[in-house]
C-alpha cells in the first residue's frame, strides 16, 4: 500500500503546468484580454488565437492551462484539455497614422 501511495505522489509531483509566452517588445495598449478554449485528443488539435481587435499587433501573448484544467483532462481521459489565452494589444507606433494597421500578409495570431 505504501508503494502505491508513493507512486501516486510521484505521478502527481511530476505533472507540470503548461505555459507558453511570447513577448514582442512593443509597448502595451490597454488591459489583457482572456479567452478559454480547448485542445482535443491529447493535444493533437490546438485552438487558434486570433486578436483581430489588435490593429497594431500584440505586445504579449500567454497560453496556459488553468488550475482546473488538470481535473477536466483527467475526467475526460485526455480527450479535452482546456487552455487559456491572455494577450495584450500593442500601442500604435509614433509617426504612424491611425488608419494604418498590420499588413494583411501577416497571419493572425
Amino acid at each position: 500500500m505504501l508503494r502505491v501511495m508513493a507512486c501516486g505522489m510521484l505521478v502527481l509531483g511530476l505533472s507540470g503546468c503548461f505555459r507558453t509566452s511570447v513577448r514582442t517588445g512593443a509597448p502595451r495598449d490597454g488591459l489583457p484580454a482572456t479567452r478559454t478554449e480547448v485542445s482535443l485528443f491529447f493535444g493533437l488539435t490546438t485552438p487558434h488565437v486570433t486578436a483581430s481587435e489588435c490593429r497594431h499587433g500584440v505586445s504579449r501573448v500567454d497560453v496556459f492551462s488553468p488550475w482546473w484544467g488538470a481535473l477536466v483532462t483527467v475526467a475526460t481521459v485526455g480527450l479535452v484539455m482546456p487552455l487559456r489565452t491572455e494577450y495584450v494589444c500593442a500601442e500604435m507606433p509614433h509617426g504612424v497614422s491611425p488608419e494604418q494597421q498590420v499588413p494583411a500578409s501577416i497571419a493572425p495570431l
